[in-house]
């Protein structure tokens, strides 16, 4: 049950890194990263829900945009997997499973994930 437990960390932690790959890209260009909708940053075209599925869209695409096929750096699925890697890892540090689930140890885990967020953030800027 813990095998599914953190397969989930490492789905979320995936979403996380696509989002520092979004924050990375737009926050030193001064763009929205909130409100604005992924686009590519070759041709500009709006992302579609497939291809914003992190590391998955990147696999079955290739490694290139859906509209304009030009290359996207492997930086964005580097950057997918090893924030997934780090969510797993963070649960495994912090004993974060399904046996000792408690809201002290979830407010613990948000707080140590939003931390490293903060750091990842910084150290891009």
């Amino acid at each position: 049950m813990n095998l599914f437990f953190y397969l989930l960390l490492f789905m979320i932690g995936t979403l996380f890194g696509s989002f520092y790959t979004l924050a990375v890209y737009r926050i030193p260009k001064r763009q929205d990263i909130i409100h604005t909708h992924s686009y590519c940053p070759n041709c500009n075209h709006k992302l579609g829900f497939l291809d914003l599925i992190p590391i998955l869209s990147y696999l079955f695409l290739k490694g290139k945009c859906r509209y304009c096929k030009q290359k996207i750096r492997p930086r964005y699925l580097i950057l997918e997997i090893l924030s997934g890697i780090l969510f797993v890892w963070i649960g495994l540090l912090t004993e974060f499973n399904l046996e000792n689930l408690n809201p002290t140890m979830i407010a613990q885990y948000c707080f140590l994930i939003l931390y490293v967020t903060f750091i990842i953030l910084i150290c891009r800027n």
